[in-house]
């Protein structure tokens, strides 16, 4: 065979000749055509580095995790900051200062409509109320604008002292309260009473407020999904049922579940787990609910007395029963301003937790669908600071006051309607009462706060 058709050969041939060669047997075919030499053979030290180093690198898993998540939350971070929004710093949102003002003013007439029959066959001084209510209005006033000119940081800043207060006034009540039939709610500082629940509220607010947004890294699930439920639901959770539980044992009912409800939803637009949530506190919840009711009789038998039609209506209903003849009374356009006859002795606490018949009775349908309108727009305009808010602790914090004022309006309503069991839920602004409008306008201030600084596109 000559040497040109040696060259002819394919390639597979001529691999297939070279492995044939006997010297050639056992070697690698690419070693053998390209010339080089096989790799020399690893010794032991060599095997030993290798699994340490693999060693290494499994036991920094859960830190190269982090340090991953810590550069996503940055690269997120970072892809925020491109978009076309920026920060802005203005004045006080206008249209929730308004609502604010408007609510106020109509709830101190209201007031004094509904009082002065009272004040008058108890106090004989048909102005006893309103001049105190006047007194309260200015002083919380006054709060409101020292809480509106105070920058929002300072209330992440001094939020312990919001936690410690809260908490020392509800253990404070229970030892030295003064009880008002079968709760003991109020504590007396001189001349002024307070009910304990109502900073409470305030201060339960901005202690989640700055706890989720201290650990948003956990909370937000940037860590991991242990993290998430420890520091996002577990623990919110206990500061929630130690607010809540101390202000059942002052058999105060209403106010323990304004507290859960203000707790949970302010968790919940964190960004929790509802359905975790639902687990997490629905049974602790309800266990918690029956014991109370079980070890005490006067609470259930509002439930019972809401769901017996044949109830006493000169005795345990009473207090429904008339307001929900006031309501009737009122007809479409209601019997005029000032012109209620149910407020004369008939609708117990007129003024107070039931004011909202007396509304109804002398301004009608129209009048309770323009309330419920002007808390709707309300809650919008909270809701409208919350999401432009211009971080976690100031968007929870706006979120949670307008939540609070929303549901108790709500709440209040559903009662004097009865749609739901009697109990005391005072409605915000319109209530009679000092430390309850006080610390709701010292709220509004730090709402109007918050609002002075949002997140706007360019």
């Amino acid at each position: 065979m000559s040497e040109n058709q040696k060259n002819q050969r394919p390639p597979e041939v001529r691999k297939r000749a070279v492995r044939d060669i006997p010297e050639m047997k056992g070697k690698r075919p690419d070693t053998a055509t390209s010339g080089r030499r096989p790799a020399p053979k690893r010794d032991i030290s060599q095997n030993q580095r290798a699994l340490q180093r693999r060693d290494e690198a499994s036991t920094s898993l859960v830190q190269l995790f982090k340090k991953n998540a810590l550069m996503r939350s940055r690269k997120k971070d970072a892809e925020w900051e491109a978009t076309p929004i920026v920060r802005q710093r203005h004045g006080v949102d206008r249209p929730m200062l308004v609502i604010i003002l408007i609510l106020l003013c109509l709830g101190t007439v209201m007031v004094f409509s509904a009082s002065y029959p009272n004040a008058l066959h108890e106090k004989n001084d048909s102005l006893y109320y309103i001049k105190r209510q006047l007194l309260y209005v200015a002083i919380g006033a006054l709060a409101m604008l020292i809480t509106t000119a105070a920058p929002y940081q300072l209330y992440k800043k001094i939020a312990p002292s919001f936690t410690i207060g809260g908490i020392g006034l509800l253990v404070l009540v229970l030892i030295m309260g003064t009880a008002r039939g079968v709760a003991q709610r109020w504590i007396y500082i001189g001349p002024i009473s307070v009910q304990a629940s109502e900073p409470a509220k305030a201060a339960l607010i901005i202690t989640l407020a700055w706890y989720l947004d201290k650990h948003y890294d956990a909370v937000s699930g940037r860590i991991n999904k242990y993290q998430r439920f420890m520091k996002g639901i577990v623990m919110p959770g206990v500061i929630v049922a130690v607010f809540a539980g101390l202000v059942i044992l002052e058999k105060h009912l209403s106010g323990a579940i304004i507290l859960g409800l203000i707790g949970v939803a302010v968790i919940f637009m964190s960004g929790a787990d509802l359905v975790k949530m639902l687990l997490s506190y629905g049974i602790p919840a309800g266990l918690a609910g029956l014991v109370y009711l079980f070890t005490n009789d006067y609470a259930m038998q509002r439930i019972l007395t809401h769901r017996d039609d044949n109830a006493d209506v000169l005795a345990e209903a009473w207090q429904t029963t008339q307001g929900l003849y006031a309501i009737g009374s009122g007809g479409l356009l209601g019997m005029g301003l000032g012109e209620s006859n149910l407020k004369y002795n008939y609708v117990s606490e007129a003024h107070n937790d039931f004011i909202f018949t007396i509304w109804c009775e002398e301004l009608g349908l129209v009048g309770a669908l323009l309330l419920i309108c002007l808390y709707g727009f309300f809650v919008w305009r909270g809701m409208t600071i919350a999401r432009k808010a211009p971080d976690t602790f100031s968007s929870l914090a706006a979120f949670g006051i307008t939540f609070q004022v929303g549901i108790q309006a709500a709440l209040n309503i559903l009662v004097v309607t009865d749609l739901i069991p009697n109990t005391g839920v005072s409605l915000p602004f319109f209530s009679y009462g000092g430390s309850a409008l006080i610390i709701i306008m010292a709220e509004m201030g730090i709402l109007l706060s918050i609002s002075r600084h949002s997140y706007q596109k360019k």
